[in-house]
């Protein structure tokens, strides 16, 4: 699907009802954060009202597609033994979020693509006129490090979900949410983990939202982006590890819609801010782990049913790295397709 044909509305759904403002925040390209539940709130027991309110999951999409009611349900869940979920507040766009100086990027190839200087993982494309209106899964958050005989004073890669940006096209964008991974050596060598939203644009640098989500390395992070309608989504993070979720609308830039062309899982090279992508920071050593629970629900034009669209269509992207003395062209990260007894994506560094 072009540039020329938006996701259809995701018809009597009650997150159709917008936030108040929300066409001011749609104008900056912003986020709204969804209401915060009461001390108490159980959110397995709660109903469809109740869980609309707070931007979670509801029982009728439940009801649905196995596989994305499944994740939808788990996502609610606690876990077993643990304590009440925390509900955390997401930084709208009237408190300005801080610069992050990082820049995701669509990958950097003509479609379909196999290979990239800046994505490794996987992507999904419906077919029959369809258009994707969710994109799900989870992820263990990757323990990384410097490679041996690094000499870049930042490594970075950033791990996440989205929808569209792996068709090109002149008005693309991105909505993906997700954990960044980074090895700094100054004023000392540490990892710092944290999570992130941002609407990507093509031509455009837009913020990348820091969330409260706290992170670490080995925490199980689940994540679900919903399209509401072509430039408004509802995006749910959780970090199963630590009991805690945020939930808020994000709002496309100005001109700029979903397609629901592709939904995908990726291991980024991210780029500073600025960048033309070429130029992305040094990819640091991250320990192997998979994308798991991945599924895309896609609509077809004038239906309100869904489809479950899961791995085994899925395309796959290594990613590479142009040396240039001696010129060189190295794979460094690597996903491969596992569909028994699970489906998941697993992801590997390549080393030097």
């Amino acid at each position: 699907m072009g540039s020329g044909q938006g996701v259809p509305m995701m018809a009597g759904e009650p997150h159709d009802k917008l936030p108040p403002g929300g066409g001011g925040a749609a104008a900056a390209g912003g986020i709204a954060a969804c209401p915060l539940p009461p001390e108490g709130f159980d959110p397995e027991t709660a109903q469809d009202e109740e869980l609309a309110r707070y931007g979670l999951p509801i029982q009728r999409a439940m009801a649905r597609n196995p596989a994305a009611s499944a994740f939808r349900r788990a996502f609610l869940q606690r876990r077993p033994g643990g304590p009440p979920l925390r509900f955390l507040l997401a930084q709208g766009p009237g408190a300005g979020a801080p610069p992050s100086g990082v820049r995701p990027i669509a990958a950097i190839t003509t479609w379909p693509a196999h290979k990239s200087v800046n994505w490794s993982g996987g992507y999904v494309a419906p077919c029959e006129g369809r258009s994707f209106v969710s994109v799900m899964g989870a992820w263990t958050v990757p323990a990384v490090s410097a490679p041996p005989g690094g000499t870049a004073t930042d490594y970075r890669s950033s791990t996440w979900l989205g929808l569209d940006g792996q068709k090109s096209y002149l008005d693309s964008s991105l909505p993906q949410t997700g954990t960044l991974q980074k090895w700094v050596t100054s004023p000392v060598a540490r990892a710092e983990y944290s999570a992130w939203f941002q609407w990507w644009a093509r031509g455009q640098d837009n913020p990348q939202y820091d969330l409260p989500l706290p992170v670490a390395a080995g925490d199980e992070i689940r994540a679900i982006i919903s399209a509401l309608d072509e430039t408004t989504v509802l995006v749910g993070l959780r970090n199963v590890t630590q009991d805690a979720i945020t939930a808020f609308f994000a709002f496309a830039p100005a001109g700029r819609r979903i397609s629901g062309a592709t939904a995908e899982w990726i291991m980024e090279r991210p780029s500073p801010m600025g960048s033309d992508g070429w130029e992305a920071y040094e990819l640091p050593v991250y320990a192997r782990f998979a994308f798991s629970g991945c599924v895309a629900e896609s609509i077809a034009p004038g239906r309100a049913d869904l489809q479950d669209h899961e791995l085994e269509g899925a395309r796959l992207i290594r990613m590479y790295k142009l040396n240039t003395d001696p010129t060189s062209v190295r794979t460094i990260s690597t996903a491969r397709r596992i569909l028994a007894p699970a489906p998941r994506l697993e992801m590997t560094y390549i080393g030097p």
